[in-house]
């Protein structure tokens, strides 16, 4: 944010103004304390937002919002600074009147641009009048509001907001007042790029079109973690939530999925940007805060979460139910714990109670119909599936707790009445493909000597029986034989974290969308960047319903359909990525639901059997 570091040149601006006047002026009713221009760099059409403080005369301090009959507001507009040839994201410090007539961000580009700048991209030389003596930097009041939206005439121009105390006559006063000054507007981002989609085996069948659905999963990164001290190589202004969010809004309507996952959606910024921005592009919102106590962040309490959309010309939704990992964590630590020798319990519940969430949607299909008893439908004969969206605690040493909190997701699917429901498990599972999670989730179960189960200080993993025989894939590894080289590229770490999990069995991958490769994450260090807003990359998947099973099929286990392949519809039997034999598949019905009683779903739409797990699916 843009401080009020200039408080004592706004003082002796107002007294200039004033002259000898100033020392026997009476202080007006009231005084500006404090002001603040949040967002470091203003954005065209992206009202630049203002915090006011005042103190009275009694001593009592408040915050203007507008409604202050003691003061006035004044916006003014300042003359063009160009940004840097190199970096045209940067604001100009040096400009070269010698030889190529550019500007500059910093003495490394000038002398960059002195030594190494092509000819042909030198500026035109200045008259010598123009050089020796520079135009008066003129200053043009653009409004008298509080607020501002900047215009197409405002780019590469500083803005300075004026706010200027009254007297009780509503003259203005020569004291008490304060001036801010902002960098140069920026227009508003360009549309989103391309990408490139990559087809499932290289082929694309135009009858799949009118079937076909498109996923998208991505972590916006929210502004509460978006700081200098986390992010020190991204531009202050780049970071702002007032610059990032044009750019989120135009990534996500550039892919026009039908289906999107986000992750650290931030409460305000779903009731203020995402749910009404995406309403107007035809979707409907699911919003689960995180169970965690709310931050003080930018003048009021807040906290992010996980927010579901859907297209509602596509998809209708059924039900909604929330995984709440400390809810179950609280019931089921006690039984995988049975005995508290030396406060074992208390040890599991402090370790693994770290506020994460899932959200479960059911969908149904308002396009496509089921055609054969196997498939779930829903009230009104389309296919439903179930999207689960979740996102996994982040810490680096806690691999215990994130495969508790994979586990714990798995057994409440396996409490929800989905049936034969297709699955689509999104979300940022802060998990590598060579963790312990990954496996775990990709085969059904962990090999003994995977490193990551070595890390169990409150012995809980070893306690627990990791086998799920849930058939899952990830529409990545089944389109292109790996992940994406990179889902989260900062400049502490570079790796895949994020997933869009899929029921092989029931849905087929047919394309996924192409992340950027390394080149271009660096051009500015990392992410987030001027043209990135977050730090972690989207993942779009395109999928199909499988076709009803032919006549006559082979019966799979427990009275399914016959194997289907998890690839593209038609290769029957076959798995993802290398096309072998899914050693998981265990037919049309879900396998992992049980025959016990479900006490239905709490307020929250969170799912127990019988009040909680029994210790038995555990051994």
């Amino acid at each position: 944010m843009v401080e009020t570091q200039q408080r004592s040149r706004s003082s002796s601006r107002t007294s200039s103004r004033s002259g000898s006047r100033s020392e026997d002026e009476e202080e007006p009713p009231v005084t500006v304390m404090r002001a603040e221009l949040r967002g470091h760099r203003p954005v065209v059409v992206s009202e630049v937002p203002v915090y006011v403080a005042l103190r009275d005369k009694d001593g009592r301090f408040f915050e203007d919002k507008g409604g202050c009959g003691n003061v006035r507001y004044r916006w003014m507009r300042g003359p063009v600074i160009k940004p840097c040839i190199f970096h045209q994201h940067k604001m100009s410090q040096f400009r070269d009147v010698a030889k190529t007539f550019r500007c500059y961000c910093s003495k490394e580009c000038f002398l960059r641009g002195w030594y190494n700048l092509p000819q042909h991209m030198w500026g035109s030389k200045p008259d010598i009048d123009e050089v020796e003596e520079p135009p008066i930097a003129e200053w043009v009041e653009v409004a008298s509001s509080r607020s501002y939206c900047p215009t197409q005439q405002d780019i590469d121009r500083p803005l300075r907001l004026d706010i200027i105390a009254l007297h009780k006559d509503g003259k203005d006063s020569a004291l008490g007042g304060m001036s801010i000054t902002t960098g140069t507007v920026i227009p508003t981002p360009k549309e989103a790029r391309t990408r490139r989609m990559i087809s499932n085996g290289g082929t694309f069948n135009a009858e799949w079109l009118s079937k076909q659905f498109k996923v998208m999963n991505w972590n916006v990164l929210a502004d509460l973690y978006a700081t200098e001290l986390v992010y020190p190589y991204c531009e202050k202004w780049a970071l702002s939530w007032n610059w990032r969010k044009h750019l989120i809004l135009k990534e996500l309507k550039s892919m026009a999925a039908d289906i999107i996952t986000l992750q650290e959606v931030q409460k305000d910024a779903y009731d203020d940007w995402f749910r009404p921005q995406l309403a107007e592009a035809g979707y409907e919102g699911i919003f689960q805060q995180k169970k965690r106590e709310p931050i003080f962040h930018r003048g009021k309490y807040t906290a992010e979460g996980c927010g579901t959309f859907y297209k509602t010309t596509r998809f209708k939704r059924v039900d909604k139910h929330v995984v709440d990992y400390d809810k179950l964590t609280a019931s089921e630590v006690p039984l995988v714990l049975p005995e508290n020798h030396s406060g074992a319990q208390d040890k599991g519940l402090a370790r693994f109670t770290k506020g994460n969430i899932g959200l479960a949607v059911i969908l149904e299909d308002l396009h496509i119909k089921t055609t054969h008893s196997s498939q779930a439908t829903g009230p009104n004969g389309g296919h439903v599936l179930c999207v689960v969206n979740t996102h996994i605690l982040c810490d680096p040493g806690a691999a215990d707790v994130k495969l508790w909190q994979a586990h714990l997701l798995l057994q409440t699917l396996k409490q929800m009445p989905i049936n034969n429901m297709p699955l689509l498990i999104c979300g940022d599972f802060n998990s590598t493909p060579e963790s312990a999670v990954y496996e775990y989730l990709r085969r059904g179960q962990i090999r003994p000597d995977h490193p990551d189960l070595a890390n169990d200080p409150c012995g809980i993993l070893k306690q627990l029986n990791l086998r799920h025989s849930l058939p899952m894939a990830t529409a990545y590894e089944t389109c292109n034989s790996r992940e994406a080289p990179y889902t989260n590229y900062t400049e502490d770490f570079k790796g895949t974290l994020d997933y869009i999990w899929f029921s092989p069995d029931a849905l087929a991958v047919l394309a996924i969308s192409q992340v950027d490769d390394e080149s271009q994450l660096t051009q500015e260090t990392a992410l987030p960047s001027s043209s990135k807003p977050s730090d972690h990359l989207s993942l779009v998947a395109t999928f199909m319903f499988h076709d009803a099973p032919p006549e006559g099929g082979e019966a799979q286990p427990g009275g399914g359909p016959p194997a289907r392949s998890s690839g593209l519809p038609g290769a029957e039997g076959m798995s993802v990525g290398a096309q072998r034999a899914n050693p998981y598949h265990m037919g049309g019905v879900n396998p992992m639901a049980s025959s016990n009683a479900l006490s239905g779903p709490g307020n929250d739409g969170l799912y127990m059997a019988s009040g909680a797990l029994s210790f038995a699916q555990y051994l």
